[in-house]
């Protein structure tokens, strides 16, 4: 049997499909479904959905659709307060604020990382030196002064 008059129709359709995942709406139908289900039923079902949610931020972050991904990234956070990636939403967070010029906000998340030592609990979250670093030179640049608590 000669499949070899499939190759290019089947090229075809998983172009057009990755281009729609990556697109708006197809953002918009991971969200969904990741979001689609109150969380406290079904542990495995939150597991997966949190780490979905976690993965279309980093999407998201790393295609510069900061506004978007500060939504999905929230979202997360709000519905996963103890998951496995939650530290790490945050700190990407801060990134996501700092991009969005909302620099007290990502100070507060760095201040806040570090005043709970986040990388002990997630090694993803940069260690307590560096966020302090990062939240530093925040304040210098932005001429932010003292920033109050999260």
């Amino acid at each position: 049997m000669d499949l070899s008059q499939l190759k290019w129709p089947l090229i075809v359709v998983v172009i057009v499909l990755g281009w729609w995942l990556i697109s708006d709406p197809g953002v918009d139908f991971m969200y969904k479904r990741f979001t689609q289900e109150a969380p406290g039923y079904d542990v495995e079902k939150d597991k997966v959905n949190e780490a979905g949610l976690s993965r279309l931020g980093g999407f998201l972050l790393k295609t510069f659709r900061y506004k978007r991904c500060q939504e999905v990234l929230q979202r997360s956070i709000d519905l996963y307060p103890e998951g496995a990636n939650a530290l790490y939403n945050q700190y990407r967070l801060a990134k996501c604020a700092e991009k969005l010029d909302n620099y007290v906000e990502a100070v507060r998340i760095l201040d806040y990382l570090r005043s709970i030592d986040a990388h002990t609990v997630d090694k993803r979250v940069p260690e307590k030196e560096n966020l302090k670093l990062r939240a530093d030179k925040l304040r210098e640049t932005h001429e932010l002064g003292e920033v109050s608590g999260f």
